[in-house]
């Protein structure tokens, strides 16, 4: 039988052979917890798994789990079935944390009695190094799962990213990260979220992200690109029905989805925009009937309104074509 630990972190494997090592170096090198390390080596083809196995020699804290390629969110549940840790969290392989930040985090939910801990992250810019605070709580304090699930909605200090954040392993008894889909965080954090009897926003960055070339977050406009609108919509319905205290906070999710999606599509070059020419008028349509929405409500500032005002009328796409010809 697996040996007990206080932390379980994840860490899915596709490909990142240069970055692996550094990962679980910052992850083994840290203090004051108990913790073991499950690599989910996601069928890589350019020998991370072979690396996962070196990594994992001797150490009876690393674990290695090799699968057929299936995604980000095959790979998190993967790790979840195998995970022994009081709580649990989650850690992209080419990025990296903090020294000595989870066993004071752990801490930190002790001392309040937290089921889920949302900390900030650094941003790491991969051509310069350069290392800046991105979203991170404004201050220490404890809210309800439901006010947490309304931040991140609304991007306020946090969004859904499953890495900054570390769980009771309870939450996931029955959660689950959707498969062969991207954005896959987005429609489980807030579930966690919504599970916690208390959240603890922890004013402190530990999480490293690694901004680099070619990752998911920076690929071009494809079938997947549909992904995070379509989950915002079953969002906007699911909190509606059952946490009507957030549906507004739901409801700007939403606009954001459409509005970034619709950015996308006419921004892309003319033949993107020949492709998906069907999706540009749908998507135009339905961001239509959210208009009196996103001019009275206050989650949006003058700038968001008369861009999203702009979308609406196709004033933004004729500016857009200009600064193409131009």
């Amino acid at each position: 039988m697996d040996k007990k630990r206080q932390l379980s972190i994840i860490v899915p494997v596709y490909n990142v052979s240069p970055y692996l090592r550094r990962c679980v170096d910052s992850l083994l090198t840290q203090a004051g917890v108990d913790l073991e390390v499950i690599l989910v080596d996601d069928g890589s083809t350019d020998g991370s798994g072979a690396l996962c196995e070196e990594l994992a020699a001797g150490n009876s804290r690393v674990k290695v789990i090799h699968k057929t390629n299936g995604g980000l969110g095959s790979a998190r549940n993967a790790g979840l079935e195998l995970a022994a840790g009081d709580y649990v969290t989650f850690v992209d392989s080419d990025d990296w944390v903090e020294p000595d930040c989870y066993g004071a985090a752990l801490l930190e939910m002790a001392r309040w009695g937290a089921d889920l801990l949302c900390g900030g992250r650094y941003d790491v810019n991969a051509a310069t190094g350069e290392k800046t605070v991105g979203l991170c709580p404004a201050k220490t304090e404890m809210i309800s799962g439901e006010e947490m699930a309304g931040r991140i909605f609304l991007w306020d200090h946090c969004d859904s990213s499953a890495c900054d954040k570390i769980y009771r392993r309870e939450l996931f008894r029955d959660l689950r990260y959707p498969e062969g889909v991207v954005c896959e965080d987005v429609p489980v954090t807030y579930r966690a979220a919504l599970k916690a009897k208390k959240v603890l926003l922890w004013n402190r960055p530990y999480y490293c992200y690694f901004h680099r070339p070619g990752s998911i977050t920076t690929a071009k406009v494809s079938e997947k690109t549909f992904h995070f609108s379509r989950h915002a919509r079953d969002i906007y319905r699911q909190i509606r029905q059952t946490h009507p205290a957030i549906a507004d906070q739901a409801h700007y999710l939403l606009v954001r989805a459409l509005s970034h999606l619709l950015l996308m599509l006419i921004q892309s070059g003319a033949d993107v925009r020949a492709r998906y020419a069907r999706e540009i008028r749908q998507t135009r349509r339905e961001l239509r009937t959210h208009t009196r929405f996103f001019l009275t409500s206050p989650f949006f500032g003058s700038k968001e309104r008369l861009r999203n005002l702009l979308l609406v009328l196709g004033a933004y796409d004729r500016i857009t074509q200009l600064k193409h010809k131009g």
